[in-house]
Parts: C-alpha cells; structure tokens; sequence
C-alpha cells in the first residue's frame, strides 16, 4: 500500500491520573473557554482553523 499508515494516540483519562491541584486547575481553566462558547476568542480561532483545514481538503 503506497499510502501512509493511520497513528492515532488517544489520552482520555489524562486529568484523572494528575493529582488533584493539576485537575483542578485544568479545570479552571477549561472551565472559563467553555462558558464563551460560540463567540469567545478560543472558539473564533478554532472555528477559522477548521475552515482553512476543510477548504484545504476539499481542494
């Protein structure tokens, strides 16, 4: 097969192997993007890198 393989590594459990101050803060932090949804700065940037990755793609 001439095309490259897939790699995907998946850490879904990171924040419950922290202790707890790191969880805390992750959380915190996490906490304060998802209460901008959709109009905050984060999402603005993430919502214009989708779109420049798609119509890369689709090119």
């Amino acid at each position: 097969m001439d095309e490259p393989e897939l790699d995907l590594i998946a850490i879904d459990h990171l924040p419950s192997m922290l202790p707890e101050e790191s969880s805390e803060d992750f959380s915190s932090q996490l906490l304060g993007a998802l209460m901008e949804l959709p109009y905050g700065r984060v999402w603005q940037r993430a919502l214009e890198l989708f779109a420049e990755k798609a119509a890369a793609a689709n090119k």
